[in-house]
């Protein structure tokens, strides 16, 4: 199996993402570092790692983000199964195997985990102090584009018990059968490239096994591109990523919530215009959620803006807290 790491500019923190990956109990990794041009000693490191074990495949490409690399990484993988790994980020060392346990007990086309949000100063020691978990249980379900847009509230999650049918677009935390990615690669120089494949992807899939272990740990880093930039053109990529989710949802009957509350995105737009092109964009964009949200019956909408509110506070708590881990 294949574990592709898109690399830029992470030199802080890259060697105890790699060696995290290398100290995996399921051996039989190919792990596929993608140095995307990085001015620092990324590329360095990655080459250094290569050296040391031959598991390690490198690709120096020039600068063209983070679809491209992941792009680049696809199509350089060999294994049928494959996975994504933020350079920042770290795994536990029973990660891949217990994804690929589980896949392949249940036939399924994604497996997935669940996670820890940890600030960079104490990742490596939650990470050791976790070593010795013994494995949770996991679900099947089928359907997974339906869980998608229907079960992203913490609340509701809560409430209903329904925290294993939760999983978001993002790539880490997540192992694949490769086969789903066959005409599907992240559209490059966009900034929600993982929202805009999300339903391609997950309406491909016929079942997902979702395991309650918390194996990935997600560094929230203050200086992170997610944390910082408001330019229009970020929020104009958010909106066209989620108004395809949007549509795609609808024809396949689908009621497309979580897509209407990342539509929302278009309120941050307005407020980032400062030059004309920007008015232009912002302008189109607001045009085209509109007919979006024109598509919902009156029921359809309830529902939808119900569960937005519900998110909307969901979502403060998160960026007063957790977003500002260090």
């Amino acid at each position: 199996m294949s574990i592709i790491v898109p690399v830029y500019n992470a030199e802080p923190y890259l060697s105890a993402c790699i060696s995290s990956i290398l100290e995996q109990d399921y051996r039989h990794l190919e792990i596929v570092l993608v140095d995307d041009g990085s001015t620092d000693g990324s590329g360095r490191i990655c080459d250094e790692f290569r050296e040391a074990d031959d598991r390690v495949v490198v690709i120096h490409r020039e600068n063209g983000g983070i679809a491209a690399a992941q792009n680049s990484g696809l199509d350089a993988a060999t294994g049928e199964l494959v996975t994504f790994c933020d350079n920042d980020d770290l795994m536990s060392a029973r990660m891949i195997g217990r994804l690929v346990e589980i896949l392949l007990a249940s036939d399924a086309d994604m497996s997935c985990c669940r996670w820890f949000n940890v600030g960079a100063s104490s990742a490596s020691e939650l990470r050791d102090s976790m070593a010795g978990e013994p494995p949770g249980r996991f679900i099947v379900f089928d359907d997974p584009a339906k869980h998608y847009q229907g079960v992203f509230s913490v609340l509701l999650r809560r409430l209903t018990r329904s925290d294993l049918y939760y999983f978001s677009e993002a790539n880490w935390g997540k192992l694949y059968r490769r086969s789903l990615f066959d005409g599907i690669r992240f559209p490059a120089r966009r900034y929600a490239q993982d929202v805009a494949v999300a339903m391609d992807l997950y309406q491909r899939m016929g079942r997902v096994a979702s395991c309650e272990d918390r194996l990935y740990y997600w560094l929230q880093r203050p200086d992170s591109v997610s944390h910082n930039l408001r330019t229009t053109d970020y929020y104009h990529d958010i909106v066209q990523a989620h108004g395809r989710c949007f549509e795609l949802a609808l024809a396949d009957g689908i009621l497309p919530a979580r897509a209407y509350f990342g539509l929302h995105a278009i309120e941050r737009e307005r407020r980032s215009v400062v030059t004309p092109a920007d008015q232009a964009t912002y302008e189109d964009d607001r045009r085209y959620v509109a007919a979006l949200r024109s598509r919902l019956t009156l029921w359809q909408r309830v529902r939808c803006t119900a569960l937005h509110w519900v998110r909307a506070l969901e979502v403060k708590v998160y960026d007063r807290t957790i977003h500002r881990r260090r």
